[in-house]
């Protein structure tokens, strides 16, 4: 049972995290790597990971960076499906599946985004701007619904 649960889980995630990019999509269309804070620290994280040149790491391939965004997607829904259970036992928890989603993926945004805002800077000699935070922010809201949507489905 629990392991089609998180399965359940981590399809939700997959989904959310398709949508996610679905959103984001337009706004690299738009403004580049730079309108989406979300595939800048990607493309650090995998710059450090294969060792590129600094060089390299400003033409970033985009088919890697979508998929490690899928990848975190994935791993998001699981560890709140681990953590679903817990946040019901919460005051306030047991209200809603997608209110528990939605604040979760904004927590997500703030650890994972805006908090090492700098230190993602500094790794990739690049700059996050504040219109790609906010792209961050409206597309963690995105996977936050899609979450909360399909994982009571699981």
């Amino acid at each position: 049972m629990v392991s089609s649960t998180l399965l359940g889980a981590a399809f939700a995630g997959l989904v959310g995290g398709v949508f996610m990019t679905m959103f984001e999509y337009p706004f690299w269309k738009a403004w580049g790597m730079n309108g989406v804070a979300e595939w800048q620290s990607n493309w650090v994280i995998l710059s450090r990971l294969t060792r590129a040149s600094p060089d390299r790491t400003r033409e970033p391939r985009i088919s890697w960076t979508i998929i490690l965004h899928l990848w975190h997607g994935v791993a998001a829904g699981i560890v709140f499906g681990l953590l679903l259970p817990v946040l019901s036992m919460l005051p306030g928890g047991n209200f809603s599946v997608l209110l528990d989603a939605v604040v979760y993926s904004i927590a997500l945004w703030i650890i994972f985004m805006f908090a090492p805002r700098s230190a993602l800077e500094f790794a990739g000699g690049t700059r996050i701007s504040d219109r790609g935070l906010l792209v961050a922010l409206a597309s963690h809201f995105v996977y936050g619904v899609f979450l909360g949507l399909l994982v009571p489905l699981a």
